[in-house]
């Protein structure tokens, strides 16, 4: 007999979860799922097997150990839609312990966690050999025990389906009859699902109303085959004391990034408002809960104060989900929030196994879209939650991400992605969404500022030695104070610092106040007056934190001082900054910030110009990060590089757009490479049309086409390369020149202007090698044979593989020789020298192997494949391709998986597995579709032909094949066009 820990202990046993398959009396079929709750009983949905001719019940699916037995309904009501099942196990089925069964009183406030194992619609799979079949779904979630009490039925919120594959049906169908577990008893069976209330609602029968609801002796009948003793006294499984088996609490999350603010054990009231914040970031539904408010409210705080809740395991209020599995804290105004950011970060609170992966997957050249797919499958069905604090600094002034924004990218794949993880944001604008998307978004509001009570006990702490004076006021009098800065919690911090400040005068609380008008902004008043109050060593060293706006080290402030006003001693003004409570201090980084709102409101009261002013202290800063910047030899990861960029931002806002040109033009290309592509676009948007001096603009024309060409349009980045190629020509920069040419000649082989591409590309040669730069010689000369290639001028193709001979036999350069191998057997593909062109791409294999490079490995195995098609060999061929497509996902490449993933359909076809070849060419599109491959309407049409042809419809099945034909155009990789039409017309003569 089988003994597993469910069996022992109880709960929901995988062995023990029945797929229901129902043959109906009109002779159609229906699929749904059920529980085995005794050796011969399975509970299941009542509209599962109504009208049922026959029915089966299977265990194990598709594992070792799967079993199919007949059954018959045993008992069933249509009403509340309950039935029972019983059937005959097979000989030497192992036997099972009857399910224990509860129920979730509907008498009072609670959410329940629940959990159910079903086959719904949306997990329906397709096997290798082309046959459908529904994978098993884990479907955890909560039930808020007064929902449906008209009804008496269970409202379930689990995480919405993650795909919708059928507008005309549900995609839970097929979940129906899945038992509802609360802890180790049963409770309900999930019966419905309403469209409008969204994806993540599920609706269930009550075991408990069942038996209530049904009289004699039907109550008793059930209850036999339930095996219950008391049908009129199930156990509740609700909220209280706890149950001899109840789970252990669960651990704390991992946490990626620092509390956004600090003073967290100071951190005062803001209940409801908690709440309201945890309620919607456990509701599956919701994908983004924004804080909004006035400056200083206290928005970062009150985030900053759920996710410590969460990182020790606490759910705000009465809501009730599972502990999130990891936890990110982002701030504009710390760490910055960036794509690669967000993507970084979420990669480290994975762990190291797929962080690693997830970094891999970041430097490759796949769509950015492509990339956030594959972390957030990466997260699966775990719970993750981004905290983005001051988003406000990224939206234009109507709430909107500007158009080109890299993070409105990721919002746009947050809102499609069926699993995502949630976002908590604050921001004293909210984030403008479209009309349809806001019902998946929350907003909690902080209008008002701390409570009275609240505001009078954070006064009385900020002033925790008495020396101040608060703790002699009566409580009136400190809540007079409070009302005067409209309870805000930064402008209470700042009243009191302004009295700690003025060590000559000693201003009383009441001193303080009458020196403000009765105006709305009197945060702003005050931090503005506070700032007034120092002298001008103060100033100084704030104005450059506040130009800063990140954490540095006293390092940075004595460099930065040093050249503004050299006589200045920092160390002791630091310390009466902190003092005056005016900075913050993270001792284990050992570096100092101010408050982003003093900042704020410090850097607009700078003179914009003088020794002293805003242009001034930028320039230093840059200059700072200019000093501490590594060199190229040592860059590994896109944050060794991030001392460039925060140097481009400061060249920016001191005006130095020429400058600041000059910086990216050196760091953009690397960017590329490394898959912050949107960063580094975003970057050269800034400085277009700003920019005087020509060398400044040479270098952005350049690093800004290389950045077109990976993000597009393509046709934006030829028109950089030709204008960065006049440029360069007047200014006889011969470097400069090479690279525009080679960027133009790509861009436009690219764009399949194969004739425009020969004369850039060929220039680009020429003038590496009269630069002395042999790795760009060989990659004009690889990429100019290629365009041979793919026009079909062999011949010239055959003379850029000669040339790349000549090269690494001069150079002895292993690289050169595999590439020169490259060049061959695509040129021997698109001339149609089969056997030569095996043997170049088995030379090609082994070449690049000796080089420890896998470039082009995956190019060469699928040259192979091609041309053992071409031949007849079907079987090697297929060896060839599969290796090749093996390759490519090695490498990452969707493209080069597409190519592979078509030339497979069109073996398979030839060797008449039609099934096969469908699905393969599916496949193929998925991946060219990912790449933004024009070749993804071919291999949908062969796709659509592979099916036409299973039926068998000859005249369907042709007409795709034209489609497919049309669809490659001159790509020399694919198997030719015209093996496609000649079986078209084949077919057409069966008709």
């Amino acid at each position: 007999m089988r003994t597993d820990r469910a069996a022992v202990s109880g709960g929901l046993d995988p062995h023990r979860i029945a797929e229901v398959i129902v043959t109906t009396t009109a002779g159609g079929g229906r699929r749904g799922s059920g529980y085995r709750v005794g050796d011969t009983a399975v509970l299941t949905a009542f509209h599962v097997v109504s009208e049922a001719a026959g029915v089966q019940v299977r265990f194990d699916a598709d594992r070792p150990g799967q079993w199919i037995a007949a059954a018959e309904v045993a008992w069933s009501d249509s009403d509340t839609d309950v039935a029972v099942l019983v059937f005959a196990p097979p000989p030497g089925a192992a036997p099972v312990v009857p399910a224990t069964f509860g129920r979730i009183g509907d008498d009072r406030h609670a959410v329940v966690d629940v959990h159910a194992a079903g086959f719904p619609l949306w997990k329906r799979r397709r096997s290798a050999d082309g046959r459908q079949f529904r994978e098993l779904h884990q479907a955890d979630g909560t039930v808020a025990a007064l929902s449906n009490l008209r009804t008496g039925t269970l409202e379930i919120t689990v995480p919405v389906a993650a795909a919708d594959p059928d507008p005309e049906v549900s995609p839970w169908s097929g979940m129906s009859g899945s038992a509802v577990w609360a802890g180790s008893h049963i409770v309900g069976v999930v019966a419905e699902h309403h469209r409008w209330e969204g994806l993540g609602r599920l609706t269930a029968a009550r075991i408990d109303h069942t038996l209530s609801r049904a009289g004699e002796p039907r109550r008793g009948e059930l209850a036999g085959l339930l095996a219950i003793a008391d049908p009129r006294s199930l156990p509740d499984v609700g909220p209280g004391p706890a149950l001899a088996d109840s789970a252990p609490a669960q651990a704390g999350s991992k946490v990626i990034g620092l509390p956004v603010t600090h003073g967290l054990e100071l951190f005062k009231d803001r209940a409801e408002e908690r709440e309201m914040i945890g309620r919607h970031l456990s509701d599956p539904a919701i994908r983004m809960v924004t804080v909004t408010g006035r400056r200083g409210m206290g928005k970062s705080a009150v985030a900053a104060k759920v996710m410590e809740m969460l990182e020790q395991g606490e759910w705000p209020g009465h809501a009730r989900a599972p502990v999130p599995s990891g936890l990110v804290n982002l701030s504009t105004r710390t760490s910055g929030i960036s794509l690669e950011r967000l993507y970084f970060d979420c990669a480290r609170v994975l762990g190291s196994d797929r962080e690693t992966r997830l970094l891999d997957i970041w430097a490759t050249n796949r769509p950015v879209q492509d990339k956030l797919g594959e972390l957030f499958a990466a997260m699966g069905d775990q719970l993750f939650i981004i905290l983005m604090d001051n988003l406000e600094d990224r939206l234009q002034d109507d709430g909107r991400l500007d158009d080109e924004d890299e993070l409105a990218v990721f919002i746009d794949c947050l809102f499609r992605a069926g699993s995502t993880p949630r976002l908590l944001v604050t921001s004293q604008i909210p984030l403008r969404l479209a009309p349809e998307l806001r019902r998946f978004a929350a907003e909690v509001e902080l209008s008002d500022g701390l409570p009275p009570t609240e505001s009078v006990a954070l006064l009385r702490e900020l002033d925790q030695d008495g020396s101040l004076g608060l703790a002699q006021l009566s409580d009136d009098q400190l809540l007079q104070a409070s009302v005067h800065v409209h309870g805000v919690p930064r402008a209470l911090e700042l009243l009191v610092g302004a009295m700690a400040d003025d060590m000559l005068t000693l201003p009383t609380l009441q001193d303080v106040l009458e020196d403000f008008t009765l105006r709305g902004d009197v945060v702003a008043g005050l931090a503005q007056d506070r700032y007034q109050r120092l002298g001008p060593d103060g100033r100084t060293v704030l104005n450059v934190l506040a130009v800063l706006r990140t954490p540095v080290p006293r390092e940075a402030i004595e460099w930065i001082v040093a050249g503004l006003d050299p006589g200045l001693a920092v160390a002791p003004v630091l310390s009466r900054l902190l003092q005056m409570r005016m900075l913050s201090v993270d001792r284990a980084s050992r570096t100092f910030a101010l408050h982003p709102m003093d900042a704020d409101l410090a850097y607009g009261a700078m003179p914009r110009d003088g020794a002293l002013g805003r242009r001034s202290a930028e320039r230093r800063a840059a200059d700072w990060y200019a000093h501490v910047e590594p060199p190229r030899a040592n860059w590994r990861t896109l944050d060794d590089i991030q001392p460039y960029r925060r140097e481009f931002d400061h060249r920016v806002r001191a005006g130095d757009m020429d400058g600041a040109a000059l910086v990216l033009g050196a760091i953009s290309e690397w960017m590329v490479w490394h898959g912050s592509v949107l960063a580094a676009v975003s970057m050269h948007l800034t400085l277009e049309g700003q920019l005087t001096d020509d060398r400044a603009r040479l270098a952005h024309l350049i690093s800004f086409g290389y950045a077109r060409l990976s993000a597009g349009p393509l046709a934006d980045a030829a028109d950089l390369f030709a204008e960065a190629a006049d440029m360069a020509e007047r200014l006889d920069d011969r470097r400069a020149l090479q690279n525009a040419m080679f960027g133009l000649g790509d861009a436009y082989r690219q764009l399949g202007r194969l004739d425009a591409a020969m004369g850039p590309l060929a220039r680009a040669g020429d003038l590496a090698h009269e630069n002395g730069d042999a790795e760009a010689e060989v990659h004009a000369v690889l990429d100019l044979s290629l365009a041979h290639s793919t026009l079909g001028d062999g011949a010239a193709a055959l003379a850029g593989a000669d040339r790349l001979s000549e090269l690494a036999v001069a150079s002895g350069d292993l690289f050169t020789e595999a590439r020169s191998w490259n060049a061959r057997f695509t040129a021997l593909l698109a001339m149609g020298r089969w056997e030569e062109t095996i043997a170049a791409g088995d030379r090609a294999v082994r070449a690049y192997r000796d080089a420890g490079i896998q470039e082009a490995t995956d190019y060469a195995l699928n040259a192979k494949g091609v041309a053992m098609l071409a031949l007849g060999r079907v079987a090697e061929a297929l060896t060839s391709l599969e290796a090749a497509l093996r390759a490519a996902s090695t490498m990452e490449n969707p493209r080069t998986e597409g190519v592979c993933l078509y030339n497979m359909a069109w073996a398979y076809w030839t060797d008449g597995r039609y099934g096969q070849a469908a699905e393969t060419a599916e496949r193929a599109a998925t991946s060219l579709q990912l790449a933004g491959a024009a070749e993804a309407a071919a291999a949908q049409a062969l796709a659509e032909a592979a099916h036409a042809r299973a039926v068998p419809d000859p005249q369907a099945a042709a007409d795709a094949l034209d489609r497919a034909a049309d669809g490659v155009g001159r790509n020399v990789e694919m198997v030719r066009p015209a093996w496609l039409t000649e079986e078209a017309e084949r077919l057409r003569g069966e008709v």
